[in-house]
């Protein structure tokens, strides 16, 4: 290895940032996306996977089960279209990528996921970031704007903070600053809105959106991503969204899980005892100051002294319960959180268990 990529390693062990792979081991699950425990649940009525698609969407890999779970999905989310990318990464990727232009300009959220930093960097198109859910700031920036077109880029749940963006105020800047709005619901699919259609729909924003991403992988449990909008977006995407383009299919049978999956009869009670999970355990350590959203699945704790978090997740696994510190460069430098994900699956006792190491 050349040595400017050794000095980088050397540099993340030095300062103890280092990531490492792990195996999670046995206990109490409050780490994982598998809010409503879909990932737990057995589809049947096909035969198991013995070979993949075989070639890109373009080529050999379309199926009828293919467009028909992008009809369903889209009948479902209440969209004119949907597209699905092969993860959530990809599906940022590959749509931020292929619609911007180089005389567009992108606003996006200081705290938006890597997928879609990454998805900006790959377009030609000027972007500026605005501070964490400020609409004011946002306002200002756009006011400044001299591009031809812009877009607003933001997360609805913010995975990192747990935090829920102002859908409706967001909304309504973009449509009288003629900006396009582009909603990532990775962490609120399936979690939020009735059925799971997520914050964009509970929040009677989802006609005003340009596209919606959600992602299959967090609580419902699967694989895959689907871009939601309209006809023309999936047209232009189909024709010049390199990761569609040039991935190899999904196999057949995970399109039907998908689409069995986000109809699927037990999301409504998972969601409601979720709910009371949520409530409980933010009730349970009400005197502990969390960055999140008192709703949200995802409740974070912010430590300044990476050393103090650490101890707190060694005291964690010591009853069982499995979790992992967030380290800089995943979140700001002295900002090292405790991310905690609240499933529907956990019991009143297992969240006694949690509250009793945090409250020490």
């Amino acid at each position: 290895m050349n040595e400017s990529l050794l000095d980088k390693l050397l540099k993340r062990k030095s300062t103890g940032t280092l990531r490492s792979l792990q195996v999670p081991g046995d206990g109490i699950d409050f780490f994982s996306n598998d809010y409503i425990g879909l990932s737990q649940v057995k589809i049947s009525g096909h035969t198991p996977i013995s070979n993949g698609a075989t070639g890109s969407r373009l080529l050999s890999g379309n199926s009828k089960q293919a467009e028909l779970c992008e009809y369903n999905l889209a009948t479902h989310f209440k969209s004119e279209s949907a597209l699905v990318y092969n993860s959530g990464y990809v599906a940022n990727l590959g749509l931020l990528s292929a619609i911007l232009q180089r005389e567009d300009e992108v606003f996006y959220d200081e705290y938006i996921h890597a997928s879609s930093r990454d998805g900006i960097r790959l377009s030609f198109s000027k972007s500026t970031a605005f501070k964490h859910n400020d609409v004011e700031d946002l306002r200002f920036k756009l006011k400044k704007s001299k591009a031809k077109i812009n877009y607003v880029l933001i997360e609805s749940l913010y995975s990192m903070d747990g935090d829920i963006a102002p859908l409706s105020e967001i909304a309504n800047l973009c449509a009288i600053n003629n900006a396009y709005l582009i909603v990532d619901e990775a962490h609120a699919g399936g979690v939020y809105g009735l059925q799971g259609k997520g914050l964009c729909f509970e929040s009677n924003i989802s006609p005003q959106v340009f596209a919606r991403i959600i992602t299959f992988g967090k609580a419902y449990g699967a694989h895959g991503a689907v871009v939601l909008g309209s006809q023309t977006l999936k047209e232009f995407l189909i024709n010049f969204s390199r990761g569609f383009i040039y991935s190899t299919a999904l196999p057949p049978t995970f399109y039907q899980d998908i689409a069995a999956l986000v109809t699927h009869k037990s999301i409504e009670e998972s969601i409601f005892t979720l709910k009371k999970r949520i409530h409980y355990f933010r009730e349970r350590c009400s005197s502990l100051s969390f960055l999140s959203a008192e709703t949200s699945p995802i409740q974070i704790l912010e430590f300044n002294n990476k050393e103090l978090l650490e101890q707190r997740v060694e005291q964690l696994k010591s009853v069982g319960i499995h979790t992992k510190g967030i380290y800089p460069p995943t979140v700001p430098a002295g900002k090292s959180r405790l991310r905690l994900c609240l499933h529907s699956y956990n019991t009143e006792k297992e969240i006694d268990i949690l509250a009793g190491v945090l409250l020490q």
